[in-house]
């Protein structure tokens, strides 16, 4: 039976909590499927878009990109046998050049979300919900690491110990990085890069490259900058070694400022990443089953959609949270 209305939270504008409020439920096309959340991530990129600025969505967006679920629903010009109803799956959140969450297409802060068949892949049962919502950020640390081509016995420095900062140091571990350090200020954080494995660490607020040479003796032969913040850029470039590699990650939505000829001299490589390729959700999915990689230490909060505007703002100014899912089953 054909349900018309779905529970969502909803962007209302800057400075305003979401709110809680009856929505139309997605109308799938052909190839597109719907599906049924059971849990979905508060991503930072969804912070990130509820502030004034060159990132904010529109009022009336559903947030919600990294999410897993039941189809309900699918369309008629979706290849026979692919998929089925009760199919518990994730997507990538794309349905052609148009994004899900961001305010294009209505995302999984919300009882139903519509995915492109194309970019859907199924959830094992020996994977539960919580695991199955780490798939798109753990995709993010993978593409990211894959991007620096080859971490494999070089030494490491992560800035940044969010959920992002720890996929990539998860990654980076698992591709046999002779050292993973870990740049953080925040006890919480740091509390949670060790749960999961770590024990290297400088401090940002004092010399860094001193403290990584301290810790490794050597320079850092591949930084990934996961804050985003200005001025974080050039102190990259200053300790870098010669020929040293910069990862870009981290959102910055505010001008920059670097000195080119330090990182010219040095031919250094400096690269952005964002998002995935289908092969990094199938390859997270894959160890992930295999017990080869498990980030779940990293969820800190498990909330209903009715607390959702709460933990949301929280994650404004977190403390102890890390990556908090919102439970679309409760």
């Amino acid at each position: 039976m054909r349900i018309d209305t779905m529970k969502a939270a909803v962007f209302q504008g800057p400075g305003q909590p979401l709110t809680i409020k009856d929505i139309a439920t997605p109308q799938i096309g052909d190839g597109e499927m719907l599906v049924k959340v059971r849990r979905c991530g508060i991503c930072g990129t969804d912070i990130h878009a509820s502030r004034e600025g060159p990132f904010m969505a529109p009022p009336e967006t559903v947030f919600g990109h990294e999410f897993v679920g039941d189809i309900v629903e699918v369309g008629s010009a979706v290849p026979e046998g692919l998929f089925a109803p009760g199919d518990r799956v994730t997507s990538l959140p794309f349905i052609g050049e148009q994004t899900i969450g961001l305010g294009e297409i209505s995302g999984a802060y919300s009882e139903y979300v519509k995915v492109g068949h194309e970019l859907v892949l199924k959830i094992p049962e020996s994977l539960d919900d919580d695991r199955g919502a780490l798939v798109e950020p753990l995709a993010v640390g993978l593409h990211s690491v894959k991007m620096a081509e080859g971490v494999a016995e070089k030494d490491v420095l992560i800035i940044g110990a969010g959920p992002i900062g720890l996929a990539c140091a998860i990654w980076c571990r698992f591709f046999g990085a002779r050292s993973v350090v870990l740049s953080e200020m925040s006890p919480a954080r740091l509390d949670m890069a060790r749960t999961l494995g770590f024990a290297d660490f400088v401090d940002p607020a004092g010399d860094v490259g001193a403290q990584f040479e301290a810790l490794t003796g050597a320079a850092p032969a591949v930084q990934i900058e996961c804050v985003g913040a200005p001025g974080i850029l050039q102190a990259c470039i200053e300790r870098a070694p010669n020929r040293g590699v910069i990862m870009g990650i981290g959102v910055c939505d505010h001008p920059d400022e670097i000195v080119p000829l330090t990182a010219f001299v040095k031919e250094l490589r400096i690269q952005w990443a964002v998002g995935y390729e289908k092969e990094d959700f199938q390859f997270a999915i894959d160890m992930m089953v295999a017990g080869r990689v498990d980030a779940s230490a990293m969820i800190t909060d498990v909330v209903s959609l009715d607390e959702a505007p709460d933990a949301f703002e929280a994650l404004r100014n977190p403390s102890g949270q890390c990556k908090v899912l919102i439970d679309l089953t409760r």
